[in-house]
């Protein structure tokens, strides 16, 4: 839902940037998508808020290449690069392990009805709170995880109900 309101406000400037990248933003996606995996052992090795940076500079080089030229694979690099985040955050602390797994599952389950049925009720922006507020509060990861899943799963329901 914030995805619409920053989008709104970011696209001035990102169409800026997006205007010469061109025929190379395939290139430019995958390249996002790596930096955004680059992150994983960056958290995992304690240096979460360099990690997240890092993460959230992949998601705006994603966000220009989406705007010049969007594949088929935009969404699902997306996917692949917020389910690699509780994985980085359990390889930090493998206690975290079972919260971040429903937190995965919850969203496989909303990445699949926005593929499914168009944009989704959870979007990225909601997610990179969700993972700021797990970098602010690691004690809390197992709680933020498990809501975080509970509401991927309604924000799911919700779409896909509505779709039918």
């Amino acid at each position: 839902m914030l995805d619409a309101v920053l989008e709104r406000c970011a696209a001035p400037v990102l169409d800026r940037f997006a205007a010469p990248v061109g025929g190379r933003a395939a290139i430019l996606e995958l390249g996002a998508f790596c930096i955004s995996l680059a992150a994983v052992p960056l958290i995992a090795r304690h240096f979460v808020w360099i990690g997240l940076a890092l993460f959230v500079a992949a998601r705006i080089l994603a966000g220009v290449a989406g705007r010049a030229r969007a594949s088929d694979l935009t969404e699902i690099y997306e996917a692949v690069a917020f389910a690699a985040l509780p994985l980085a955050f359990v390889l930090e602390a493998p206690v975290r392990a079972l919260p971040a797994v429903f937190l995965m599952f919850g969203l496989a389950a909303n990445t699949a009805v926005s593929l499914k049925f168009g944009r989704g009720l959870i979007g990225s922006a909601e997610l990179l709170i969700l993972f700021v507020l797990a970098a602010l509060l690691p004690a809390w990861f197992g709680l933020i995880a498990y809501v975080g899943g509970v509401l991927c799963f309604v924000a799911a329901g919700v779409s896909a109900s509505r779709r039918v």
